[in-house]
């Protein structure tokens, strides 16, 4: 009879590793390198990258090659942090410090939501400007304010209300208007 053979395992290759740079975009997460191949961006690789980046890759067993990190760029121009595949990316630290030379810009196309639930929120800066296209609501439990000016124009109507109301003045208070209503 036939004598039985044992299988050989069948040994998978070794990822390899290698350096490239990037030539250009090739899709969503995709890119096209010097040497003609095509690499996706790793989920752990942060950095996106960018034509003309020299990168650290890894070809896997399967022969897909993933870029794993950025590892030099020109010096200049914009680094872009995003993970792909993924919808919402959260950070969860007990302290986190976002500080910028110049500029920090925060956009959203829908909301943006800002909140200290048991301490303080503080803005600060030499010019502070709120606008909204509808509707600017304030709440709060006291609210104090101290300006050297201080300029209100409402274009159609004024409501100041209180349980009790005092306007006062060093020198001059005035009441200017078509007609005047007390009492």
């Amino acid at each position: 009879m036939f004598a039985a053979r044992q299988a050989k395992p069948v040994q998978a290759a070794a990822p390899a590793w290698f350096e490239a740079t990037i030539r250009e975009a090739a899709g969503r997460d995709g890119w096209r390198l010097d040497d003609g191949r095509c690499a996706r961006q790793a989920v752990s690789c942060l950095v996106t990258p960018q034509a003309g980046d020299r990168v650290l890759l890894v070809a896997t067993a399967d022969g897909e090659c993933f870029v794993l990190h950025v590892l030099a760029r020109a010096e200049g121009g914009r680094a872009t942090l995003a993970v792909p595949g993924a919808d919402a990316v959260s950070i969860r630290q007990a302290e986190v410090d976002i500080a910028a030379t110049r500029n920090i810009a925060l956009r959203a196309g829908e909301g943006v939501e800002v909140t200290a639930v048991q301490g303080a929120l503080a803005l600060s800066g030499r010019q502070l400007f709120a606008s909204a296209a509808e509707s600017l609501v304030q709440t709060a439990r006291t609210y104090v304010g101290q300006v050297e000016q201080f300029l209100l124009d409402a274009r159609q109507f004024l409501r100041l209300h209180g349980e009790q109301a005092m306007i006062t003045a060093r020198q001059d208070a005035k009441i200017d208007a078509e007609r005047i209503s007390l009492g």
